[in-house]
């Protein structure tokens, strides 16, 4: 593995300690890797939705769950895109 990947993520854990845990990471079975992975998703998504609720002060699911993707993915859409997709959510129901 090229250590230089470690060099650019943006991180404070040093290059050596992450080549480290990727190491670790690598040496477990599939399933487990899979395991952690789900359940960091899950957390990430967790922590989300409970900040987008203290900052818009909200329990309207569709309203959260417009603002996750709108704040999530915010790099990877351009406006006129984000907006489809919030339309697009706004008059299904049955995506939630």
């Amino acid at each position: 593995m090229n250590d230089n990947v470690y060099d650019n993520l943006p991180s404070d854990t040093p290059p050596h300690i992450l080549k480290k845990q990727v190491e670790i990471i690598q040496s477990l079975p599939y399933s487990e890797r899979l395991r952690i992975a789900c359940g960091l998703s899950d957390f990430v998504y967790q922590q989300t939705m409970n900040m987008l609720r203290k900052k818009l002060k909200t329990t309207d699911d569709k309203l959260l769950k417009i603002a996750f993707v709108e704040t999530v993915y915010k790099n990877d859409f351009s406006k006129e895109e984000l907006d489809r997709i919030r339309t697009f959510f706004s008059k299904n129901d049955e995506c939630f």
